[in-house]
């Protein structure tokens, strides 16, 4: 996969997939998520899961990673 797409994406850490660990999720793997302010204002973040499709989750089971910036 071409780098520049993936730091154009955005990225979530799952640490706790609870219900849906094995099926839809696995805790510990980075997962790209939709930004979706209205949802995440409500504790939902979009997360496309691992049948690929995007699906809202309780944003407490994620950590949102920021993309390493270039040194200068």
């Amino acid at each position: 996969m071409n780098i520049e797409k993936i730091k154009n994406k955005k990225w979530a850490f799952c640490i706790d997939a609870g219900e849906h660990q094995g099926m839809s999720l696995f805790a510990f793997k980075m997962y790209e998520y939709v930004p979706d302010l209205i949802s995440e204002a409500e504790g939902f973040l979009r997360v496309i899961d691992e049948e690929g499709e995007p699906y809202y989750y309780d944003a407490k089971a994620f950590v949102k990673m920021k993309a390493a910036q270039k040194r200068k």
